[in-house]
């Protein structure tokens, strides 16, 4: 009776076969890495958008509530009621580092006519009634000054934190006062003094001046926080731009913007699910435009 003998895999036949199995499992593996990375990437840009309309929105539906001030009691007029970024012939930069830059850029537009543009990053400050009130002159204690800003890192002042706060400060407690703290007279026009809004990146909230200063700190963060990123590695900024108004001159000139709705451009730029070394799964930049009408 004859015993039948199995043929074995010879080891270079064996080789082969795990080679081939390495190369289908890494093949595998790397479908698997790049539907996780799609799939990821499509989270974080939906999220991206979620976030950066929610920012859009909340910073354009106040500043549409923003009034003119008028006549200032230490001169000039502050008639968009917007003072920083506002339109003046001489650049004011009372905030000083790249993430908080002012600029001019002379603006082409389409029909080939260029326009002056005013452009301010990651700080907005702009005048509201601390009442709402039919009559926009009766009392300047009646408003406050409103504030959006992205603080700098402790590690790098000139990238942006993944926190937007709101702070809010009293115009003057006197009506007759004959300055208002938190401008500054330069020439025909009114400034923003900076040493008045002092921002301190480890404790945002913590400025003297601000209408919540009484409060604690969990008060103020309660009411002062807007928005904060999921990582600290992620980033979160804004630009606002006000296009050819001269919207603070004491003597207004023939069809001056400053007396006609003043246009603003809100732009907010969303990066988040850091991965580290500055990219970012998902990104986000959007724009909205804003009027603000004057209260006089």
């Amino acid at each position: 009776m004859s015993v039948k003998r199995c043929r074995a895999f010879t080891l270079t036949e064996a080789m082969v076969g795990l080679l081939l199995l390495s190369l289908i499992l890494g093949v595998v593996a790397e479908a698997i890495r790049w539907a996780v990375r799609s799939h990821r990437s499509g989270e974080a840009k939906r999220q991206a958008i979620v976030l950066g309309r929610d920012v859009l929105n909340r910073i354009s539906a106040e500043m549409s509530t923003s009034i003119g001030m008028g006549l200032l009691p230490n001169g000039g007029e502050l008639r968009s009621g917007v003072i920083y970024p506002d339109y003046s012939p001489a650049l004011n930069q009372p905030f000083s580092g790249n993430l908080y830059k002012r600029e001019h850029v002379l603006q082409t537009l389409p029909g080939g006519a260029t326009v002056n543009v005013d452009r301010a990053y990651n700080r907005l400050i702009f005048s509201s009634p601390g009442k709402r009130s039919g009559v926009f002159n009766d009392s300047l204690a009646d408003y406050v000054f409103v504030e959006y800003l992205v603080p700098g890192r402790l590690d790098n002042p000139d990238l942006p934190q993944n926190k937007l706060y709101r702070r809010t400060y009293r115009v003057q407690t006197d009506p007759l006062a004959a300055a208002i703290p938190g401008l500054t007279l330069a020439g025909n026009y009114e400034v923003a003094n900076g040493p008045f809004f002092v921002l301190d990146a480890a404790d945002p909230l913590g400025n003297s001046n601000m209408v919540d200063a009484a409060l604690t700190p969990d008060q103020k963060l309660q009411r002062g926080l807007v928005m904060e990123l999921p990582k600290p590695e992620d980033q979160l900024q804004f630009s606002v731009e006000h296009t050819a108004a001269t919207a603070q001159r004491t003597t207004p000139l023939p069809n001056d913007p400053a007396y006609q709705p003043a246009l603003f451009t809100v732009t907010v730029s969303i990066m988040i699910d850091s991965q580290g070394n500055n990219k970012y799964y998902g990104s986000q930049v959007l724009t909205q435009q804003v009027t603000i009408k004057s209260g006089y």
